[in-house]
């Protein structure tokens, strides 16, 4: 059984480098900044992170394709990319897949005020499959003993699902209402802040308790999680910029007759690396790397070392004949 585990262990870690040849489902959107366009925009991509020592952290991978119109809101030319202080309405949809789950996304975006700094509204609604990776997770530890601890973890993960009777196929809903502010710096750079109220559906028999892949946290079937987030690109050359992203992650607190069923769950996590892009922008390759760290030491048995993440994201558009 352990050889078992082990060569499922290597099977999913392949197949996860093997994603991320080609979409980065969670952070700051990076390439957007310099490969979109007024009109249409279509591109496809992969991200992968690991942490640098197996243990606590999930490691993430995907793949996808991904369709952006962007309509100006003052006289501008499709094919001319995003000016200084813009305007526009935004309809987005993607697909994705990725080892655990497969899905599409569906949103409207708005960005009312041609000024600097600038404000954007967004409504995502994501739907995906689980691909007999749902699993029941510990999500109240009011004992102290730290479950929760015990079962966030990668082994936990990687020991139950697909080949598991503890996995299962279930279906997931999420809307996802955001807020973004940013401010435009000379010669191309960015500094922005980020708030996302995300709802939960997920279909599960688990009394309700469910894993969120995506965004890597415990969730119940019926819950929201609260997204703070904030970047920056620092232009150095016409193809390198040095680029940030912090993010903190919290989802609900439930209570039933007095006692707690789900404990509020949260994480943080800052990543800093370069972004290299060419083609007119339309080539993208970002490495970064950084840390996360649980808020509760007794919802983390690890080491510091298994704090350590690395992330790599490829993005590339397709370019129409009008694009300049």
């Amino acid at each position: 059984m352990n050889k078992i585990n082990v060569l499922f262990k290597i099977i999913l870690l392949n197949v996860a480098i093997f994603s991320s040849l080609c979409f980065s489902a969670m952070g700051f959107d990076h390439s957007n900044l310099v490969g979109l366009r007024y009109g249409p925009n279509l591109s496809w991509g992969g991200m992968i992170n690991t942490p640098v020592v197996w243990g606590q952290w999930v490691p993430q991978a995907n793949i996808g394709m991904r369709y952006t119109w962007l309509e100006p809101l003052s006289l501008l030319n499709y094919g001319e990319p995003i000016g200084f202080a813009s305007a526009y309405l935004k309809l987005d949809g993607s697909v994705e897949v990725t080892p655990f789950y497969g899905g599409f996304r569906a949103g409207l975006g708005l960005r009312p005020f041609k000024i600097n700094p600038q404000i954007e509204f967004n409504f995502v609604y994501e739907s995906y499959f689980y691909f007999k990776s749902n699993l029941e997770m510990a999500n109240a530890d009011v004992k102290g003993k730290g479950s929760i601890a015990e079962t966030w973890n990668s082994e936990y993960i990687f020991d139950n699902v697909w080949g598991s009777d503890n996995a299962e196929f279930d279906y997931a809903q999420l809307f996802d209402m955001s807020i973004d502010f940013s401010y435009s710096l000379p010669h191309g750079g960015v500094i922005g802040l980020g708030a996302h109220y995300v709802l939960s559906d997920i279909s599960t028999d688990f009394d309700g308790k469910s894993y969120d892949y995506e965004r890597n946290i415990p969730v119940f079937s019926r819950d929201y999680i609260v997204e703070l987030q904030s970047f920056g690109r620092f232009p150095v050359t016409d193809l390198v910029s040095v680029i940030y992203e912090a993010q903190y992650l919290k989802t609900g607190l439930l209570r039933s007759g007095g006692s707690v069923q789900k404990e509020s769950l949260s994480y943080r996590m800052l990543l800093l690396g370069t972004h290299f892009s060419w083609m007119d922008g339309f080539r993208n390759f970002i490495v970064k790397a950084g840390l996360w760290s649980r808020d509760k030491k007794r919802f983390y048995n690890g080491s510091l070392a298994q704090q350590f993440l690395v992330q790599l994201e490829y993005k590339g558009y397709f370019s129409f004949p009008f694009h300049r």
